[in-house]
């Protein structure tokens, strides 16, 4: 997914936009109990809203995705960060626990987030096995990961706490965040009418609700090299690649740091879309 054409502008994702109610469910169809859709999570101030376009059921099938990401290790950079939140963070903690080494013993200590280092690892996904037309069994293969440091600088604060070693758990569930990646993408892909440029439904639907465990079919890790955009919290794009015909998103969060960009595997264009 390197040679690609851009045709939708990345800024609309952010920009408190409400688009046209669907009237249906993206996911499954369903005309009943239909909620609003955040294209983005609304706990990562997310502010583009698909109204009644969401069935009760796949709601909570991509909420209860979104929150294990939300509230794992992703709540103390939302705090840090002030980001939004329906409780207002009361039910998070506001300190992280840390272990540092003093005097030759380690010891577990609590830092409020204001004065504690933050590290919030990006797995690096192999490109999607769909391109690749390497079969694996389920979920997803990671690399490894890039990390992005919020708040105190570690050195500094080890030196603070006379330690000469401070290290900070931060564990994050591959898949959870690669489904997550790909409803972003969908959701976003649905909202500006891209959806109808493909041929058939949704390759990575099944993934998204959980149907079936091959998300690393159709998610990846960009191989580019990473980008910054200061005025820019999240970035997400959707992009025609004529040469595979294929549509698929991009999806960055946290784009105003070094993060690395996913791509999403929407499915097969149609033949009239292909230039």
């Amino acid at each position: 997914m390197n040679k690609h054409e851009t045709n939708i502008a990345d800024h609309k994702v952010l920009d408190g936009r409400v688009y046209k109610p669907v009237g249906r469910c993206i996911y499954c169809g369903g005309k009943e109990n239909l909620e609003n859709e955040h294209i983005l999570p609304f706990g990562l101030s997310g502010s583009a809203i698909l109204p009644k376009s969401s069935c009760r059921n796949c709601a909570s099938i991509t909420g209860k995705v979104e929150q294990d990401i939300l509230r794992g290790s992703f709540w103390p950079v939302r705090i840090f960060r002030d980001l939004k939140s329906r409780s207002k963070h009361k039910k998070a903690s506001a300190q992280v626990s840390v272990s540092v080494i003093r005097n030759g013993k380690q010891d577990e200590i609590l830092l409020n987030i204001d004065e504690a280092p933050i590290l919030l690892p990006f797995p690096v996904f192999e490109p999607p096995w769909h391109l690749s037309q390497v079969e694996q069994a389920i979920g997803i293969s990671v690399l490894g990961h890039i990390t992005i440091r919020f708040g105190t600088d570690p050195k500094t604060k080890g030196r603070t706490l006379g330690a000469s070693e401070i290290n900070i758990i931060a564990e994050l569930n591959p898949c959870a965040f690669a489904r997550m990646i790909a409803k972003i993408g969908y959701a976003f892909a649905y909202a500006e009418g891209a959806i109808a440029d493909l041929e058939g439904k949704s390759y990575v639907l099944p993934a998204i609700l959980g149907e079936q465990d091959e998300i690393g079919r159709w998610v990846g890790t960009l191989t580019k090299p990473l980008e910054t955009f200061p005025t820019m919290l999240h970035r997400v794009l959707i992009h025609h690649d004529s040469e595979k015909g294929l549509l698929f998103a991009e999806v960055q969060l946290f784009s105003d740091s070094p993060t690395p960009s996913y791509g999403v595997i929407l499915g097969k264009l149609k033949p009239s879309k292909i230039t």
